[in-house]
């Protein structure tokens, strides 16, 4: 099964969030304890929220050529 075109953009945004969000947690000696992605979607805001196996969720964007979340 292939992916729909329009839907690459958003899924390369979420490969880079997720990359960046696990390197920054390396640099700070801590593990990734999220799990695996269970929900992707973009918000009204353009903001793409990621939603992980142990419940939390976080939103992720582009910001001056950088990957942010909160």
């Amino acid at each position: 099964m292939g992916k729909e075109i329009e839907s690459l953009p958003l899924l390369r945004l979420v490969d880079a969030g997720i990359e960046a969000h696990k390197k920054a947690l390396e640099k700070r000696r801590m593990r990734w304890d999220k799990g695996d992605v269970t929900g992707i979607w973009r918000d009204s805001d353009g903001s793409v929220r990621v939603s992980y196996e142990n419940g939390q969720w976080f939103h992720y964007w582009e910001e001056d050529g950088r990957i942010t979340w909160e």
